[in-house]
Order: structure tokens, then C-alpha cells, then sequence
């Protein structure tokens, strides 16, 4: 059996991280759509402060295929911004990319003990909102023309989620 993995991402990551964001199918979907030098990434990496951000890499066997993360933390008001993209896109509509968000979530919610999660989602990224809306967001308002903000609280992804949980750990039971 193939097993998925999350891990927390590291300095060698950070030029797979710069050239998945630079893909064509990544950029599309993303507020900043800029392509991002090498030196960029370096300063990007470097500014990270891990208080109130969290990048994971998610694999699939030794397969690297995406990132998620936590952005924006604030443990007092107990929020954050969650984030996903798939790097590979022979992955693009599978399964490993909910795993990787059930991961995120639970985490953020259960393991750092926040209560409320918002995201950030161009209006044209109908995979991404139809995700989203599997987990529980609901639309605040419109940032601009182009995206709209999402927010999502801890009691209402344990409900939504319930369903997408149960179905991965039966199709993970299956394929043992």
C-alpha cells in the first residue's frame, strides 16, 4: 500500500515549493500570480516566522505532490488562514489533495486548539470552492472583482468534514 504523508517543510523544500508556484496550473489559482525568483524564494523562506505560519509538504508513497498551510495564526483570537495547492498536476482531483486538507485542519483546529479558519478564494477556482464548501466555509464578502473571503469555525468542519473523514479512513482500511 501507498502511503500518504505530511511533513513539515524545510529549507531543501523551498525551490520544489518556487517551482510548483510557478506552474502555470498553481499560478492560475493563486491572488499573487507573479513568477517568483530563486532570490525571492530565499528571502521569502528566511522572513517566515514559524509563531504564526506553517507550511507542510504532503507525498503520496515518495512522491512529493503538494503544500498546504497556516497562515495569519493568531493564538489569542485562536484564527488562521488555511491554504492548499497541488504542485503535481497528474494529482490535480485526487483524493491525496482532501487528505492533505482533513491533515491541515484537524491539526489547526484540534492540535493548536483554534477555533476559526478563513480563506481566501478566486470566484473562477470552482474546484477550490466546492472543496471548501465540503468543509464548512461559508462566504463573508468580496475582496475584489476576482476573490472572495471565506470563513469556516471549528464546529462547523467537525460536522461537514464528518462524511469526507469517515470515507478516507474506510478507503484507507480498503487499501491495506
Amino acid at each position: 500500500m501507498i502511503k500518504a504523508s505530511l511533513r513539515t517543510m524545510a529549507f531543501d523544500d523551498i525551490q520544489l515549493i518556487r517551482y510548483w508556484r510557478n506552474l502555470d496550473h498553481v499560478r492560475r489559482c493563486m491572488g499573487v500570480t507573479d513568477y517568483i525568483e530563486r532570490n525571492k524564494q530565499l528571502e521569502w523562506f528566511e522572513s517566515l516566522n514559524n509563531d504564526i505560519v506553517r507550511y507542510f509538504i504532503f507525498s503520496l508513497g515518495p512522491k512529493d505532490i503538494g503544500c498546504v498551510n497556516l497562515t495569519k495564526i493568531n493564538f489569542p483570537e485562536k484564527i488562521f488562514e488555511g491554504g492548499i495547492f497541488c504542485g503535481d498536476p497528474t494529482f490535480l482531483n485526487h483524493w491525496i489533495n482532501i487528505w492533505a486538507c482533513i491533515k491541515i485542519y484537524n491539526y489547526a483546529f484540534f492540535d493548536l486548539n483554534l477555533e476559526t479558519a478563513y480563506a481566501r478564494i478566486l470566484q473562477d477556482n470552482k474546484p477550490a470552492l466546492s472543496l471548501n464548501k465540503s468543509l464548512g466555509y461559508k462566504f463573508i464578502e468580496d475582496i475584489n472583482q476576482k476573490m472572495g473571503y471565506f470563513v469556516l469555525k471549528r464546529d462547523e468542519y467537525v460536522v461537514a468534514s464528518e462524511k469526507i473523514q469517515r470515507y478516507l479512513r474506510d478507503f484507507v482500511k480498503q487499501s491495506i
